[in-house]
């Protein structure tokens, strides 16, 4: 059985502060013999996504300069006490695969609401998964990084080709071992992009 630990995209939606809306227009209805149409509009970042490079430099790659490899394989999900709203590198208990997903307090909360708050690496916790040979982490808060906080959580990753994936939710999801599928929208030349991510068991890799 997959399990979707990705975030639907809709009109009320939780967005990262000063994010565009997500806009779904019907442009025409199936009816007298003409298919549906509907116009998609929404940030690079929103729900369920990927951050590249250009995401922090100027002159950065998109997410072109991800190899596919990198989504798809196997992934520790690693819960972090509910107590912790900022995970350091002693809080990484051991893991073994290269991918790491944190479900934090962050998935206790209602998946449309935004909190400031929010639990978020630190940099010495994203120099840990550096340490690990990390290729890809993935967070259930909309940045892997806390709000308001002057770090280089991004750069430390990004600068050494580690996929960033944000904006996961994972109510229901129990710790341990799984196959992550997990592909982006195929748009190059951007700083982000939303993309569908879902989990195995290992017994049902597929």
């Amino acid at each position: 059985m997959l399990i979707d630990i990705s975030r639907p995209i809709h009109s009320n939606m939780a967005l990262y502060p000063n994010n565009p809306a997500a806009v779904l227009e019907s442009v025409q209805t199936a009816a007298n013999n003409q298919s549906g149409l509907t116009r998609i509009a929404l940030g690079s970042h929103a729900g369920t996504h990927i951050d590249a490079l250009a995401h922090i430099a100027a002159e950065g790659s998109g997410i072109e300069a991800f190899q596919l490899e990198q989504y798809i394989g196997h992934v520790d999900v690693v819960e972090i006490p509910s107590n912790i709203t900022t995970i350091t590198a002693q809080d990484i208990p051991k893991t073994t695969a290269h991918r790491i997903i944190f479900k934090t307090a962050n998935s206790r909360h209602p998946i449309d609401n935004f909190r400031p708050d929010f639990t978020a690496l630190d940099e010495s916790a994203a120099q840990e998964l550096m340490n690990r040979d990390i290729v890809l982490v993935g967070i259930d808060a909309l940045s892997i990084k806390k709000k308001g906080m002057r770090d280089r959580v991004h750069e430390i990753l990004l600068h050494a080709n580690v996929v960033i994936l944000e904006g996961l939710y994972l109510a229901g999801v129990e710790a341990g071992q799984y196959q992550l599928i997990c592909l982006p929208l195929s748009i190059a030349h951007i700083d982000g992009v939303p993309a569908r991510a879902v989990l195995a068991p290992l017994t049902e890799a597929l």
